[in-house]
């Protein structure tokens, strides 16, 4: 199992992941509310609770002696608290009612009083009250043997309950609940976020494929869809775009100038596994970014299947006889289908369409001369 490592929690892919999965929140949310109102209106089992008070008292006590017999009343209260809930007293309600004892009879005393409230807890109101009731009228053939000079009065009657002891607002419930299933589905996302083995900050092209990372691009932001589309277009001469954006593109040209004059290299390359990763913006930022430190620049479109590098240069005539995989198949002047944009100050050669047998003359003679002859021409090559 991956171990914990505070470096792997990216905030943005966590939050991304919640807003991916919002649905599944939002559903268990509604599934907590609707589960836990039908439970409490149509499954639980409401209980009710009768009530009746009591208080102990001594006969043969002068007024005098009041102190001393309140005193030992305490006492005495102390012990018949467990008479009330014996299983004697429970026998002889039970033979009273002529049935078993379906509720729960419980007594206590109030702290340092002669007070006993006793209670019966039933399913139904009616047999609560009703046990309550027997136990009113038995209880002197248990504490009779136990104290004979006690006296108990009735305080408070048996009262008939009228709701339930645990009474709730079944919406309230269903609130609570709701939150309390999302909240659980929503930390289990962010689990999951969390242990997806995938790339979520930079330290992790490392420490994940084992290679070094070159650069990283930030994500731009704020691009409405309601702009024209050169507006619209990732290229870091576009005024729209921001600094950050830019700048990560310069940085990365910093490097590939001191890989020029540290080892010689001047032709790069810009792959990707599948479509619409960001290939062609990469390759024609970076070309962009070498020719505005003075540079002359080549961007190389190879992607003859799928060509889109022109689509970034749209004040370039695009003649069909003059795109890259005619000059592969035909030869020629390579100059004559080298284009230049003023704009950018970088170099074109590309396609406008696409062509078939594109692997065929990639790997064909005719390209490696090319590129031979394309490295004495210009200081980069972005491919």
């Amino acid at each position: 199992m991956r171990k914990f490592d505070i470096s792997r929690v990216n905030i943005y892919t966590i939050f991304r992941d919640l807003l991916a999965n919002s649905w599944i929140i939002i559903l268990a949310a509604i599934t907590g509310f609707v589960g836990s109102v039908c439970y409490y209106n149509y499954i639980h089992k409401h209980s009710y609770v009768s009530s009746m008070m009591v208080s102990i008292n001594l006969s043969g006590y002068t007024q005098d002696a009041t102190a001393l017999s309140l005193a030992r009343t305490v006492v005495i209260a102390e012990t018949l608290d467990d008479v009330f809930q014996s299983e004697a007293l429970c026998d002889v309600v039970a033979r009273d009612l002529g049935e078993e004892i379906t509720g729960t009879i419980s007594s206590s005393q109030l702290p340092e009083t002669n007070l006993i409230k006793i209670s019966v807890i039933d399913k139904t109101p009616q047999k609560a009250y009703e046990t309550l009731v027997s136990v009113y009228n038995n209880y002197p053939k248990v504490t009779d043997f136990v104290f004979n000079n006690v006296i108990i009065r009735t305080i408070i009657n048996p009262i008939m309950p009228t709701s339930p002891m645990d009474v709730i607002s079944s919406k309230l419930l269903g609130v609570l609940s709701g939150f309390f299933a999302a909240g659980i589905v929503t930390l289990f996302i962010v689990l999951v976020s969390f242990l997806r083995d995938t790339i979520k900050n930079p330290s992790d092209v490392d420490k994940e494929l084992n290679i070094k990372l070159f650069g990283t691009v930030n994500r731009v932001k704020g691009m409405s869809s309601k702009l024209p589309q050169a507006k619209r277009r990732l290229i870091i001469t576009n005024p729209l775009i921001g600094f950050d954006f830019a700048n990560s593109f310069r940085r990365m040209a910093v490097k590939l100038e001191s890989l020029r004059r540290t080892k010689g290299h001047k032709t790069f390359m810009i792959t990707s596994i599948t479509e619409n990763e960001g290939k062609t913006s990469a390759t024609v930022n970076l070309g962009v970014a070498l020719a505005q430190n003075g540079y002359k620049v080549l961007i190389l479109d190879c992607d003859l299947k799928n060509p889109s590098v022109y689509r970034f240069f749209d004040k370039i005539e695009h003649r069909e006889e003059l795109d890259f995989h005619k000059y592969l198949d035909n030869g020629g002047d390579i100059e004559q289908f080298i284009k230049y944009d003023t704009a950018t100050d970088v170099h074109l050669l590309c396609s406008a369409k696409f062509c078939t047998h594109s692997a065929e003359k990639i790997s064909s003679p005719r390209f490696a001369e090319t590129m031979s002859e394309l490295k004495g021409m210009f200081d980069f090559i972005i491919v």
